[in-house]
């Protein structure tokens, strides 16, 4: 089950007594009545939004830091579902910012996850840790940059946090925020010092991603601070053999112009032309040609660029490499 998953709490949980303790403090039944309302109440009006019963059951003493069975708090939860009333109540009441989850979420990091940029200022404010990490590695930094959250971004490279910080597969926020195309992010991370050339435990970079995905203006950026176009994943892939398998000219013509390697083969074989040629991308093919791709460089297996079009059913191709001297 995932974290956020996790997260959630049973709403039936002894409603009638949330209820009642209300009352009580209501009608002014006193410190005994009010004191006899469980921890979950103050967590479950947090949870749905319920500022007024929150401000009430806090004024009779309730346990602003009360935990849930998976460690969620108040704060926590009002922090994950974006009720800011909720959260500057609790930190009123002095709410510890940096309590954990049994998987290690903090508010901070729920509410980065979740885009909620005047909640990450309110914790910040009162000392959240932004270098906190989740059970995984993932802090909410890397959680913002993956989402594409931009105001939340800016807010925690504010204070400072580890921009190269990695989740246990090796990611970074830089890495992720390059996989999902978001450029203004993948800039101001780079203005922090993130590592261009950062890896996953595979070898993959931030420029391998968005040229796989065809982000061209996040891989003009990443190129712009000297990424390295010739970086290989363990199965021997490189950005330019991604950008031509999936026919992203136009970042191809980019890598190329970096001096991307085009003789490159990952471990099966595989070269950039072969690639683009298995998938019928002719612009792609013709500038891989014009910097001098072996046109019959063959796979582990035999396979020729000229077997992959003609397989591929890629006339347009298959008479561009036959005409480059692709043998039979």
């Amino acid at each position: 089950m995932s974290f956020t998953k996790k997260v959630a709490i049973e709403r039936s949980m002894v409603r009638f007594r949330r209820v009642l303790s209300v009352w009580c403090i209501a009608l002014g039944l006193g410190w005994a009545a009010a004191v006899a309302a469980p921890p979950e109440d103050l967590i479950n009006a947090a949870d749905s939004g319920d500022a007024a019963t929150v401000q009430a059951l806090l004024a009779k003493g309730a346990d602003v830091n009360a935990k849930a069975n998976n460690g969620a708090t108040a704060l926590i939860l009002a922090s994950q579902n974006g009720h800011i009333e909720v959260v500057q109540a609790l930190l009123a009441k002095g709410a510890d910012v940096n309590l954990k989850m049994t998987d290690s979420a903090t508010a901070l990091l729920l509410a980065s996850l979740n885009g909620h940029s005047e909640i990450v200022q309110a914790l910040l404010a009162k000392g959240a840790d932004v270098n906190a990490k989740l059970h995984n590695g993932m802090t909410a930094l890397f959680l913002a940059s993956q989402k594409g959250y931009n105001e939340v971004v800016q807010g925690l490279l504010a204070k400072g946090p580890d921009v190269n910080a990695k989740a246990h597969d090796g990611a970074t926020a830089l890495i992720q925020a390059s996989r999902n195309g978001h450029n203004e992010i993948v800039q101001a991370l780079l203005a922090k010092g993130a590592d261009v050339n950062a890896k996953t435990n595979d070898g993959t970079t931030a420029l391998m991603l968005a040229s796989q995905k065809g982000h061209n203006e996040v891989v003009q950026a990443l190129l712009a601070k000297g990424a390295d176009v010739n970086a290989k994943t363990i199965n021997g892939a490189t950005a330019l053999i991604q950008a031509s398998r999936n026919g992203y000219d136009e970042i191809v013509h980019a890598l190329l112009a970096k001096g991307a390697d085009v003789h490159v083969k990952t471990k099966s074989g595989a070269t950039a032309l072969i690639q683009a040629s298995m998938n019928g991308h002719l612009e792609v093919a013709k500038a891989l040609l014009a910097k001098g791709a072996d046109v019959n460089a063959t796979t582990n297996n035999g396979t020729t660029a000229l077997i992959a079009a003609t397989k591929g059913k890629h006339a347009d191709v298959s008479d561009l490499l036959v005409k480059a001297g692709a043998k039979p």
